[in-house]
């Protein structure tokens, strides 16, 4: 967000910054161009070849990879079914337009890792 404010205020002429957030400040006169998927690290399908890019960093050399956001119920949640419920939510077709409408396009269809209950993934899949 601080970058947005640079922008703003003309002390920045341009920024690297994700698709949501340029989006989302829009309506501020942010402008952006989008990257082929190719290079822009939004898609699993290009893993592989993301992963043929490195950058050094303070932290070290680091590899290219896809940027992807996560949702889990933690298994020590008050609330799990509601919390399933709305990962459902989230991953149907409601949940994907909001997030499509904020500028933040969903992995569709959603992948699921480790276990997750057969009544969560009918839920997903309705």
């Amino acid at each position: 967000m601080e970058l947005i404010a640079g922008l703003e205020s003309g002390n920045l002429d341009y920024a690297w910054e994700y698709r949501s957030v340029a989006e989302q400040n829009a309506d501020s006169g942010v402008r952006y161009i989008e990257l082929p998927e190719a290079i822009d690290l939004s898609s699993i399908a290009y893993k592989d070849i993301y992963a043929k890019v490195q950058v050094e960093s303070l932290g070290g050399m680091k590899k290219g990879k896809p940027i992807v956001y996560g949702v889990t119920v933690p298994k020590t949640a008050d609330n799990p079914e509601t919390g399933a419920e709305f990962v459902a939510m989230l991953v149907g077709p409601t949940g994907q337009q909001i997030m499509a409408d904020a500028g933040q396009p969903p992995i569709n269809p959603p992948v699921g890792f480790v276990d997750i209950p057969p009544q969560h993934w009918r839920a997903w899949l309705r």
